[in-house]
């Protein structure tokens, strides 16, 4: 499949995109990725890394919201053990951002969706509307850092380094003033 507007796919696919059956029983985790291309913006992708990625953010709450399919049964790789399996693989082989993409990237999303619900990536998003953005990843990821924070009013600035995000100082300095996350999932990993 690839991104467009329309999707395009090949011919085989068709009975299962108007099947209600399949759709209500197995999803349209590939479609829905593909249209999720579409709605990704650059200010808050950091390419490489989340090219494939963030789009999953909506076959993920497709799925979930529409479909009524749970993330595990939607996608294989979006089962708990996988999940946490690929957040500890990632931690013990350093956290270096040049592995961090796609199913690794997305977990960092599950982590924050978890948490803080489906309503904060709304309100982060519709916030990026007034936002002018960095061009580089450091200053897009401190951006977002401070931008989800302030919309879930807790300072996620810990959470983000530990999956080795460049934090910088003065982003750990404005978000000072709100109650640490200091229990997020990757606490464990050091």
């Amino acid at each position: 499949m690839h991104a467009g507007y329309p999707i395009m796919a090949h011919k085989a696919t068709a009975a299962q995109l108007v099947s209600t059956a399949h759709i209500r029983g197995k999803g349209l985790w590939g479609p829905i990725h593909e249209l999720g291309h579409n709605q990704q913006r650059g200010c808050w992708e950091f390419r490489p890394n989340t090219t494939e990625c963030t789009c999953n953010l909506w076959s993920v709450y497709v799925h979930e919201e529409v479909f009524g399919i749970e993330r595990g049964k939607a996608h294989g790789a979006m089962g708990l053990e996988k999940r946490n399996g690929r957040a500890k693989t990632y931690a013990e082989g350093g956290k270096k951002l040049n592995t961090w993409s796609m199913w690794v990237a997305l977990e960092t999303y599950m982590q924050l969706q978890d948490k803080f619900g489906w309503d904060a990536f709304k309100k982060v998003f519709a916030a990026y509307f007034k936002i002018s953005s960095p061009k580089d990843n450091n200053g897009k990821m401190n951006l977002y850092a401070v931008t989800f924070s302030q919309t879930v009013e807790m300072n996620l600035s810990a959470f983000f380094k530990s999956w080795g995000w460049p934090i910088d100082a003065a982003t750990e300095e404005k978000l000072s003033t709100l109650p640490l996350w200091s229990d997020h999932p990757m606490v464990q990993y050091g």
